[in-house]
């Protein structure tokens, strides 16, 4: 594994990496990334089906958004791994046990507690993607996965997939890795049924790979964003424009690999700069991610009551939204923290 980057470093410290108390630096560039994707995760979820007659604008605006935030949140995942290493001594059934209650617990729970919520308050307010019985909402959240009602935390899921091929595969086979990273982008081209969530875990996890491939090589990785990051960004801004478009796969898959230098970039520039917004966001990634959807529907609904978001109220429901999002899960977990401490760990 490749030591962290020196140049970079010396550039741009604050970018770079902050004092922790483990063996490896927090890296405040990733923190910052985490946050930019936050951001856009939240401004996505705004609205789960139809968008209000006259706003094909934010539409538009989703259909960019996902061509992109879920492959680059899965890179800085594989980023993030790969870069801290995997214990080799750690048994095969302690491993797992630990990645079973760091990520599929919190996933499976949260599938549970949406499932109950639409179910109560659908008689009280309007509620998104209900269905008829409970379960219908189980079939949803374990077999036919296309129809899930935990489609907003199913990163979770994923990302457990992908740490049990790092662990039992990659560690103990690098040279597998860029097969791995090659099978993958070819699976992002072929259409899998949406069993246990196949088609999402299968079409992400080129860019997992991508992402422990490059966190293995944090030096190169800052060394190419420092010489090449503007043509990164431009190269990225010229796809996204042409996916509006061309509706084309290749354009797509094009779009969410030019992503990941453009926004890691970015992210890594605001990090020189102390930008206090996207970093304060990227700590508090997992809170948001596990809460924004509840916290926007519940806002909505009630909403609702008052006021449809039709005509110019759109605008002001994105602005809300996008807020209640972003805030009120911060202020769920620092809530949690104070009382359960126990259960804070599983929104951290």
């Amino acid at each position: 594994m490749s030591p962290p980057a020196i140049t970079a470093e010396e550039r741009h410290p604050a970018a770079i990496v902050a004092p922790a108390a483990g063996s490896r630096a927090r890296l405040l560039d990733i923190d910052t990334a985490k946050g930019i994707g936050i951001v856009l995760v939240v401004v996505g979820h705004v609205v789960s089906q139809q968008v209000p007659a006259g706003h094909d604008w934010y539409q538009h605006l989703k259909t960019a958004i996902y061509l992109f935030h879920m492959p680059f949140f899965m890179y800085l995942s594989g980023y993030v791994l790969g870069y801290a290493g995997s214990d080799r001594t750690e048994g095969a059934v302690r491993f797992i046990a630990r990645r079973a209650d760091r990520l599929l617990l919190p996933f499976f729970a949260f599938g549970l507690i949406i499932i109950a919520g639409k179910m109560v308050f659908s008689q009280i307010v309007h509620v998104d993607n209900t269905q008829d019985g409970l379960l219908a909402y189980l079939d949803g959240l374990f077999v036919h996965t296309s129809r899930s009602p935990a489609t907003s935390v199913w990163y979770l899921y994923a990302a457990f997939v992908y740490a049990l091929v790092f662990r039992f595969v990659v560690v103990p086979f690098p040279r597998m890795l860029p097969a791995l990273i090659g099978l993958g982008l070819v699976l992002t081209q072929i259409e899998v049924e949406s069993l246990l969530y196949a088609d999402r875990v299968l079409r992400h996890a080129a860019f997992f790979f991508i992402g422990v491939w490059l966190g293995q090589r944090r030096g190169l990785m800052a060394e190419l964003l420092e010489r090449r990051g503007w043509l990164a960004v431009a190269l990225f801004a010229a796809l996204l424009t042409a996916a509006q478009w061309l509706a084309n796969p290749l354009i797509g898959l094009a779009v969410a690999l030019a992503a990941i230098p453009a926004l890691h970039f970015a992210a890594t520039r605001l990090a020189a700069a102390n930008d206090p917004v996207f970093l304060f966001f990227g700590r508090y990634t997992m809170a948001i991610y596990l809460f924004n959807t509840i916290c926007i529907g519940l806002v909505k609904g009630f909403g609702f009551l008052v006021v449809k978001w039709d005509g110019n109220a759109f605008y002001v429901y994105v602005v809300v939204l996008t807020l209640v999002g972003l805030f009120l899960p911060v202020l769920i977990r620092l809530v949690i923290e104070r009382l359960t401490p126990p259960l804070a760990r599983y929104i951290k």
